[in-house]
């Protein structure tokens, strides 16, 4: 609830002023961020180092930070909310996947896929999602032998070997 409503006032506000995409792309460079240095969280969010201490480490994040984010950081941490910022930002980005007709979709396949390959896929998926745009990542599971899993929000698609045996499989059993 927390992150619905700080990235829907985030998203409103960045379509005001004209700085949606330069703010996904801050945004998504301060969730890598917290994504390498776990600790990070840990050091802002413990009740063993001193409030100083956090003060600073904020200081220091948003040093470079535009005025939007350094609100943001400042805010969610007076309020106790810094915990919240990763699934702040993934509403902010879920938000502005959603306005720009974007998905965001997983792949699982047994071999590695080529770029090609990759494209094709994804402009199929993007046609049957209803997507303009559609980003793909990957991994490689050799246990599903050949095919394609593909998983959005919305949608999965199951066209893996592995699968199709199974499901022989459970027709010969009846």
């Amino acid at each position: 609830m927390v992150a619905h409503r700080y990235g829907k006032a985030l998203f409103d506000l960045a379509g005001e002023q004209d700085i949606r995409q330069s703010l996904l792309e801050e945004l998504t460079e301060l969730k890598k961020i917290f994504e390498e240095q776990p600790e990070l969280n840990v050091f802002l969010t413990s009740k063993q180092i001193s409030y100083l201490d956090k003060v600073k480490m904020v200081k220091l994040l948003t040093k470079t930070a535009s005025q939007t984010v350094t609100n943001l950081l400042n805010m969610t941490f007076d309020y106790g909310r810094i915990c919240n910022l990763d699934a702040i930002i993934n509403e902010y980005i879920r938000l502005n996947d959603e306005f720009e007709k974007t998905v965001r979709a997983s792949v699982v396949t047994a071999i590695k896929l080529e770029d090609a390959q990759k494209e094709r896929l994804a402009s199929s998926f993007a046609g049957v999602v209803g997507a303009k745009k559609v980003y793909l990542d990957e991994r490689i599971d050799p246990e599903i032998i050949g095919g394609v899993v593909l998983k959005s929000n919305s949608y999965i698609y199951d066209g893996s070997i592995k699968t199709k045996i199974a499901h022989i499989k459970r027709l010969l059993l009846k």
